[in-house]
């Protein structure tokens, strides 16, 4: 117990009394600083939260899009890039798949194409992209052919100068694919690199920019190809 003990310069401080007996094994550690089990189970979760949110704000993520969808009549000839198209009707045919599906549903939308720059272009499939109108499944064109694409000598250029020549695209959607019209989407042409790869000698016509021309088409279905 504690009391007052005398020091050798006459003043005076608290006696310390020392207990001789074993500490009892059963007593508990001494308790350090607590921090709430919460703080870890609610607070490090939303701290992750705010960074990641700060992370798309810097990014541009929350920025409204400011892409332009310009909406054509069919038939309507418009100008992009270089080039240019008009498209008034489209195809449907069950046909063989080579890919995810045995058999597939192809569409086919057909218009002309007209080069209005100086140099030789080939269209690419990639450019177009097309949706069922009562549907949600988006497909990207898989081929672009120029004139009669079922002959072997069909250009791959679209040659400058020259009158509109017959341009299809074909497309290869899900056999579950039914419907009587097409969405159907011309991405922008712009010239650049197109690429985090290229370098400024490496440039070329492309679509990217966000922007792009759409129309409503209607599908003729055509009989079965044979397996």
């Amino acid at each position: 117990m504690a009391g007052e003990q005398r020091t050798e310069d006459g003043t005076s401080q608290p006696a310390v009394w020392i207990d001789d007996d074993p500490v009892d094994p059963t007593w508990p550690e001494p308790a350090g600083p607590r921090v709430s089990r919460r703080l870890f189970v609610v607070g490090i979760p939303v701290l992750a939260l705010v960074v990641l949110i700060g992370a798309v704000w810097a990014l541009g993520g929350f920025a409204e899009r400011d892409d332009r969808v310009t909406d054509m009549a069919r038939g309507k000839t418009f100008s992009n890039g270089p080039f240019e198209f008009s498209f008034d009707r489209a195809t449907v045919q069950e046909a063989d798949g080579y890919g995810d599906y045995k058999r597939i549903q192809k569409v086919v939308v057909t218009g002309t194409i007209r080069n209005t720059g100086d140099t030789a272009i080939s269209p690419s499939g990639d450019w177009f992209l097309a949706r069922a109108r009562h549907g949600t499944h988006v497909e990207e064109g898989k081929l672009a052919g120029i004139g009669d694409s079922d002959l072997f000598d069909a250009p791959d250029d679209v040659t400058p100068g020259l009158p509109a020549t017959k341009l299809t695209v074909n497309f290869e959607f899900p056999p579950t694919f039914d419907d009587a019209t097409l969405i159907f989407v011309v991405g922008e042409l712009s010239y650049g690199t197109h690429s985090y790869f290229s370098d400024d000698d490496n440039q070329y016509w492309d679509t990217g920019g966000g922007n792009a021309y759409r129309m409503l088409l209607p599908i003729t279905r055509l009989a079965a190809q044979d397996s």
